[in-house]
């Protein structure tokens, strides 16, 4: 085999978990409401939890819609938010949509959570002397999430950050996978992928030339027919099976 000299992750439950909480999409969408009150004078804005359920609720439901249909093109984050607000009668302006959708994020960021282990994971890789990147399927705004991952301590570690809403496709794309390497200077087959998705981290990786490693540590899906170079049960196996290699 070729030596491994970098290493790209999957974000959401390979490096960090995450479960936003119904309290904490109350709190934003209380500042979301006082927000709508300071623009719209001739109506009462919605209640607290109607906006969750109608803002919130859709906005999610749109993205779960396209990933069940298998969409690689990314959606608009805000154009989402727009949807959302003219379905209620809203029409607000790009930069409170702008805003909302930082709000809504913010309820986000208070779910994500990186284990200990991980970070001994990427420190121990970065011993190795690998260079080490990210790549994320997500909508969210790429900025928020580029805070996100600096607060969790994980930027420090990583040399190119990829994600979907920033590129403008997902995973299995091989365009977003290809943007990754260029932004670690690295070649497919001197790369492993570590994910947690079957078909999205282990295809799409292997697809563009890559190594994989499948974690089990915060989601488990079943290989099927498709065959990863190594299954781990937690991600602090990693560094020893690129070290085996």
């Amino acid at each position: 085999m070729t030596k491994i000299e970098a290493v790209l992750f999957d974000f959401g439950h390979t490096l960090v978990d995450f479960a936003r909480t119904e309290d904490a999409l109350r709190d934003a969408y209380s500042i979301v409401r006082d927000r709508l009150a300071g623009w719209v004078t001739d109506r009462a804005p919605p209640e607290v939890d109607e906006l969750v359920l109608r803002i919130a609720g859709a906005v999610d439901d749109m993205v779960g819609r396209s990933y069940m249909e298998r969409r690689l093109e990314e959606l608009d984050q805000v154009a989402l938010f727009d949807e959302a607000f003219s379905a209620i009668g809203y029409r607000l302006p790009r930069d409170l949509l702008r805003e909302v959708a930082e709000i809504d994020h913010d309820s986000f960021s208070r779910s994500l959570s990186a284990p200990r282990e991980t970070m001994a994971t990427l420190e121990r890789l970065r011993e190795m002397s690998l260079r080490l990147g990210l790549v994320s399927n997500v909508s969210l705004l790429p900025h928020k999430l580029r805070e996100d991952v600096d607060a969790l301590g994980i930027g420090r570690f990583m040399d190119t950050v990829a994600f979907s809403s920033e590129v403008g496709v997902r995973k299995p794309d091989p365009r977003i996978f290809v943007h990754a390497l260029r932004g670690l200077g690295a070649d497919p087959v001197h790369t492993v992928f570590v994910g947690d998705r079957v078909n999205d981290d282990v295809v799409g990786a292997q697809g563009v030339g890559m190594r994989t490693i499948l974690t089990r540590q915060f989601r488990q899906e079943d290989p099927g027919d498709v065959r990863p170079d190594a299954i781990v049960d937690r991600l602090a196996e990693v560094p020893d099976v690129i070290a085996s290699w």
